[in-house]
C-alpha cells in the first residue's frame, strides 16, 4: 500500500515540475502566465470563450498548421449547383431577410481580364445590416474590420467548390460577453449569414 501511495506521490511531483516548467516558460516567452492565472480567478471572458472560440481554433490550427483555416466557416457546393445558382440563391435569402447587398468582387474574372488566362472561379460576396452594424461599432471601433460580412465562393485546387465565411463565434464569444442587446443583434447576424451560406451550397432559396 505505501508502495502505491509513495508512486502516486512521485506522479503528483512529475506533474507539479512539468506545469512549473511550462508556466516559467510561457511567463519568460510571452510574458502570459499571470493574464492566464488572473483569467482563471477573476474570468473577464465569456464562459464559452474556451469551447467555442479558442479550443476548436487550436485543434484546428494544430492539424492545419493555417490559422486562416482557424478561423473561417465553410461549406461544401453541392455538384449540381451552378455557380449562378448559389448566387441567386443567396441573393434571394438575402433579401428575404432583410440584409442588403453591398456588392460583390469577382477577382477571378477580373485577374483574367489583367492575364488572360483562364483562373479558379473565386467570388466575394458582401452583405451588411447597416444599423446593426453601426451597433457594434459603437461597442467596439474594432468590429469595423468585420464588415461588411463576407462571403467568398472559391473552386479548390481540386475542383470542388466551396463557400467561406468568417466564423462569428470569434467576435461573439471571444471577448469578455457582449450586452444583451448587441449580443442579440450578433446572433441574428449570425443567422442570417450561415441561412446565406448554406442556401447558396444547395441552391435553396
Amino acid at each position: 500500500m505505501s508502495g502505491i501511495i509513495n508512486f502516486i506521490k512521485w506522479v503528483l511531483i512529475i506533474i507539479g515540475a512539468i506545469t512549473v516548467y511550462y508556466g516559467v516558460s510561457l511567463q519568460i516567452n510571452y510574458g502570459v502566465t499571470n493574464k492566464i492565472i488572473s483569467e482563471m480567478v477573476s474570468p473577464k471572458l465569456h464562459p464559452d470563450a474556451m469551447s467555442k472560440v479558442y479550443m476548436p481554433m487550436t485543434n484546428t490550427l494544430l492539424d492545419t498548421g493555417d490559422i486562416t483555416m482557424a478561423s473561417i466557416v465553410r461549406v461544401k457546393v453541392a455538384d449540381d449547383v451552378s455557380n449562378a445558382d448559389v448566387e441567386e440563391a443567396m441573393e434571394s435569402i438575402a433579401t428575404a431577410e432583410g440584409i442588403r447587398s453591398v456588392g460583390m468582387l469577382p477577382l477571378s474574372e477580373m485577374v483574367e481580364l489583367q492575364t488572360g488566362e483562364k483562373q479558379r472561379f473565386l467570388k466575394i460576396y458582401q452583405y451588411c445590416s447597416p444599423r446593426t452594424a453601426m451597433t457594434m461599432v459603437d461597442h467596439s471601433d474594432a468590429f469595423s474590420a468585420y464588415l461588411p460580412c463576407r462571403i467568398a465562393l472559391i473552386e479548390a485546387q481540386d475542383g470542388q467548390r466551396w463557400l467561406y465565411t468568417l466564423d462569428m463565434n470569434a467576435m461573439i464569444y471571444g471577448g469578455a460577453p457582449l450586452p444583451d442587446s448587441l449580443l442579440e443583434k450578433a446572433l441574428e447576424v449570425q443567422r442570417v449569414m450561415t441561412a446565406i451560406q448554406n442556401g447558396g451550397a444547395e441552391g435553396d432559396f
